[in-house]
C-alpha cells in the first residue's frame, strides 16, 4: 500500500466567531509538538486554515479577531435579494490581511469547502484567489448573499460538509478534526436570523457525523453558550479551545514539549462589539433596511403615477 503524501492533516469546522477556539487548539497542538502538513476548512474554519497556512501564529489570529467589529468589518446590510447581508467587507479584509493572493501560493496546502447552490454539490477549492473562496465558504444561506466564482454561485460549505475530514482523508496518514458546533437547547426567538441560523445549525450538526468517523482524532472544542456572531468572547473561546485540546491530547498519550505560552492578550488589541444580543442587532438592522426599501418603492410608485 502506497504511503500517503502528508503525515498529518487538520480539518477545521465552521462556527463563526466560535472559531477563536480553533486558535486555542492550534496553540495547544504547537505546545505538544504537533504541526499539520495540510489543512482543510469550512466557513470560519476556512478563514483559520488560510491564516494558519499563511504563517499567522494562534496569538496573531486572536489579536486580529479582537480588533474586529462584526457589523462594521465583516458584513454590511444589503437589499434583500440573495441574502440579507453583503460580505464584501470580509472579502476586502481578507485581501488586506493575507500576504498571499492565491491558494496555490500558500506554504501549507489548504483546501476550502463551499456548496455549489446551482448544481447541489460540495466544492473543494485547492486553487484560485483566496478571499472570494473563503467568503463563499462562509456565506450562510439566507443570512449572507451567495458568492459568485467563475459564473457559479456558492453558499456556506457547512450545508454539505461542516467538518471537512473527507476532503483530505486520502492524502494523509492521520487527520485530526477540530469541531466547534454542538446543538444546544435554545429557546425559540421570533426573528428571521435566529430561525434561519438555528435551522442551518441542525443541518450542519447532522452532516458532521460521517466526517468525525473518518478522523484519527476528533477534538470537540468547548464552545457551549457562545454564538456565531458574538465577538465579545474571543479571548474566552481561545482558552476554552486550548484546554479542550490539551485534555484530549493528554488522554491520547501525547507529551508536552513546550511550556504554556499564552496567559492573556494585550488590551491594546481589543475592540469588542458592545452589543448584548448579536441576533437582535441583525434583526433590527434588517427591519431598518426593509423599511428603507419600502419607502424607496413607494417613492418610485408615486413618480410613475
Amino acid at each position: 500500500m502506497a504511503a500517503k503524501k502528508y503525515p498529518l492533516g487538520i480539518a477545521f469546522s465552521g462556527g463563526g466567531a466560535k472559531a477563536a477556539a480553533h486558535c486555542g487548539a492550534l496553540q495547544a497542538l504547537k505546545e505538544y509538538g504537533i504541526q499539520p502538513d495540510i489543512v482543510s476548512g469550512t466557513s470560519a474554519g476556512a478563514l483559520v486554515a488560510v491564516l494558519y497556512a499563511s504563517g499567522f501564529t494562534p496569538k496573531q489570529m486572536v489579536e486580529t479577531f479582537l480588533g474586529l467589529n462584526f457589523f462594521k468589518d465583516i458584513v454590511t446590510p444589503s437589499v434583500p435579494k440573495g441574502g440579507l447581508f453583503d460580505s464584501r467587507p470580509l472579502t476586502e479584509l481578507i485581501k488586506k490581511m493575507l500576504p498571499y493572493c492565491r491558494l496555490e501560493e500558500l506554504p501549507i496546502p489548504t483546501f476550502i469547502i463551499a456548496s455549489d447552490i446551482e448544481h447541489g454539490v460540495p466544492k473543494v477549492f485547492t486553487k484560485g484567489e483566496i478571499a472570494p473562496r473563503v467568503v463563499a465558504s462562509c456565506s450562510i444561506p439566507v443570512i449572507f448573499q451567495p458568492t459568485c466564482i467563475n459564473g457559479i454561485h456558492y453558499v456556506d460549505g457547512g450545508a454539505f460538509q461542516n467538518l471537512p475530514v473527507s476532503a483530505i482523508r486520502q492524502k494523509c496518514e492521520k487527520v485530526f478534526a477540530l469541531n466547534l458546533n454542538h446543538l444546544e437547547e435554545d429557546k425559540y426567538k421570533d426573528n428571521i436570523i435566529s430561525v434561519a441560523y438555528r435551522s442551518f445549525m441542525m443541518m450542519m450538526v447532522t452532516n458532521v457525523a460521517a466526517d468525525t468517523a473518518q478522523a484519527d482524532l476528533c477534538i470537540e472544542l468547548d464552545t457551549f453558550g457562545c454564538t456565531a456572531y458574538d465577538m465579545s468572547k474571543i479571548e474566552e473561546l481561545f482558552f476554552r479551545g486550548y484546554e479542550s485540546t490539551v485534555k484530549v491530547l493528554e488522554e491520547n498519550g501525547y507529551q508536552r514539549v513546550m511550556p504554556k505560552d499564552i496567559k492573556s492578550f494585550s488590551k491594546k488589541k481589543r475592540k469588542r462589539d458592545s452589543i448584548k444580543s448579536p441576533e437582535m442587532t441583525f434583526h433590527n438592522t434588517i427591519l431598518k433596511g426593509m423599511a428603507a426599501i419600502k419607502s424607496i418603492s413607494k417613492g418610485s410608485t408615486k413618480k410613475e403615477e
